[in-house]
């Protein structure tokens, strides 16, 4: 018997080249010793000025495949660690960076000139998908009972209404009246139209036992709306509304204060539901803020200059 070294596979005797490899055969492969690899040790890459500082070395790092980036405060110092395997090639990406300088916020711009404008895109990314997939996730969106009675008694009526004229046509059909179904056509088109009188019946008898609910959700509704005008008034977002920041930071950090305002309050709520009066809360409020802006307020003529229009025309 023969083996190859190189892809380990056996071969029957005769053969004395690999095949696949297109190597010599050998009668016994050599015993594989377990490789020891050593453990990456830490390293200090630079010390930061402030933690601030420290986070956006360490994003940066990440961004450009150096995982092993943290920060870690030794003896009131703010360092930037990385791995020692990974050294060499965090020291490449922050040209001329001499280990364990410290770092401040003009010499982060000399490092990496356009950070600021990278992470504000990378941001912008991040909550655009963030907001795409808090769009996306219809299967955790709430409905309201009254919502869900609504269409299930239009459900039921509708397949009721379809039901009876099927078989308006079907009888007509067999009485003569009219020739669109020969007798096969007319049992089978029967059976379906059966079939949707058994779904409207009872599509209208679930929203039944969905109606007994709505009036409790609705009182319910009202109960949590009260309080929500008086403990999240436009005052109260006012003070977490931030015009330094983009529309949808200031959407996300806002939605989940109200949430969990709301949940604090009121935790056997469906998340889902709670998530939908923020929502309407929030959008109030942006609207009401739009109306009350001076800049669409209707443009007003000074009256002074009417009066000076007709001042001169009772002289003339």
């Amino acid at each position: 018997m023969g083996w190859c070294p190189n892809c380990k596979n056996e071969y029957r005797e005769g053969v004395t080249i690999c095949p696949d490899c297109d190597v010599e055969l050998v009668d016994e492969l050599p015993e594989e010793t377990e490789e020891e690899f050593a453990e990456p040790e830490p390293v200090v890459l630079m010390v930061a000025e402030d933690e601030e500082i420290g986070e956006k070395i360490v994003l940066y790092l990440k961004l450009n495949g150096i995982e092993s980036g943290v920060l870690s405060k030794e003896e009131d110092r703010i360092c930037v660690i990385v791995a020692d395997l990974e050294q060499e090639a965090a020291e490449s990406i922050f040209n001329g960076v001499i280990v364990g300088e410290t770092v401040d916020q003009d010499r982060l711009y000399e490092l990496v000139p356009d950070i600021e404008d990278q992470f504000e895109e990378i941001e912008n990314e991040q909550a655009s998908k963030e907001f795409s997939e808090l769009r996306s996730e219809a299967s955790t969106v709430y409905v309201k009972k009254r919502d869900k009675y609504t269409d299930l008694r239009f459900s039921g009526f509708s397949f009721i209404g379809f039901g009876f004229i099927g078989v308006a046509i079907v009888v007509l059909n067999a009485l003569g009246v009219i020739s669109l179904f020969n007798l096969y056509s007319m049992i089978v088109m029967s059976l379906v139209f059966v079939v949707f009188f058994i779904i409207g019946f009872v599509t209208l008898h679930r929203a039944s036992l969905v109606k007994d609910s709505v009036a409790v959700e609705d009182a319910f509704t009202s109960e949590l709306n009260d309080w929500i005008e008086k403990n999240l008034g436009d005052d109260v977002i006012d003070e977490w509304y931030d015009e330094n920041k983009e529309d949808q930071e200031n959407y996300f950090e806002i939605q989940g204060r109200l949430c969990q305002m709301m949940h604090d309050e009121f935790p056997n709520i469906h998340p889902s539901y709670i998530e939908e009066l923020a929502e309407e809360r929030y959008t109030s409020y942006l609207e009401r803020s739009a109306y009350e802006d001076p800049e669409d307020m209707a443009y007003e003529e000074p009256e002074d200059v009417f009066e000076e229009i007709d001042s001169d025309e009772s002289e003339e």
